[in-house]
């Protein structure tokens, strides 16, 4: 479980950057107008106010949940081997659906007001319960930054003779997916590929 709300937290990278930024902007600027920086900030007042704090929380979000994301990725074993019967490339397709049903609803909430707080949390635990509940965990557009490509595959096991699993799969950008190949992965339910078995490498 908690693998799996971490990576959750990790897809909303790019809303929690997008909101510091809108609030920073915000306090800089005036009906359009960019203040004086310099003396805006010498006379600021921090934490008086929500947006401080939720300043804060999502830029530890976003640090935390990136490292654990990366040494995710990095480190994963490969357990099993698995033939590649068909693959379909979904990586635009998830990330298409990330932006305009996630990410758009969230863009005109502001941190400096605490009923947008409160909505922006509601919105957030009821898209992680769906995220999370419908194993929707690589709708991640994190994973596209880090190198990683998204497919759904149907594959044979090696090691089980178990035939026609659906799965989804990461796969590096840098390999080339074919039918036929014998890849090396984590697990057969929602696994991460992690190399080209020794028998692909020479082709």
């Amino acid at each position: 479980m908690l693998n799996k709300i971490m990576l959750f937290v990790s897809s909303y990278i790019p809303l929690y950057v997008l909101m510091i930024l809108k609030n920073i902007l915000e306090r800089i600027t005036v009906k359009g107008n960019f203040v004086n920086i310099e003396y805006k900030f010498k006379n600021a007042i921090f934490f008086d106010e929500i947006n401080d704090y939720a300043v804060i929380l999502l830029l530890l979000l976003s640090i935390c949940s990136y490292v654990y994301l990366r040494s995710k990725l990095k480190n994963t074993k490969s357990e099993k081997s698995y033939i590649v019967i068909d693959f379909v490339d979904e990586t635009s397709n998830y990330y298409f659906s990330y932006i305009s049903i996630y990410l758009l609803s969230c863009l005109g909430l502001s941190l400096n007001n605490i009923v947008d707080n409160f909505i922006f949390l509601f919105l957030m635990s009821l898209v992680g319960f769906i995220y999370i509940s419908n194993n929707m965990i690589y709708m991640n557009p994190i994973i596209n930054f880090m190198g990683y490509k998204v497919f759904d595959v149907t594959v044979d096991s090696v090691n089980t003779n178990d035939k026609n699993i659906k799965s989804i799969l990461l796969i590096s950008k840098h390999y080339k997916l074919r039918v036929g190949d014998e890849i090396e992965a984590s697990a057969k339910s929602g696994f991460i590929f992690t190399r080209q078995s020794n028998k692909n490498k020479n082709r």
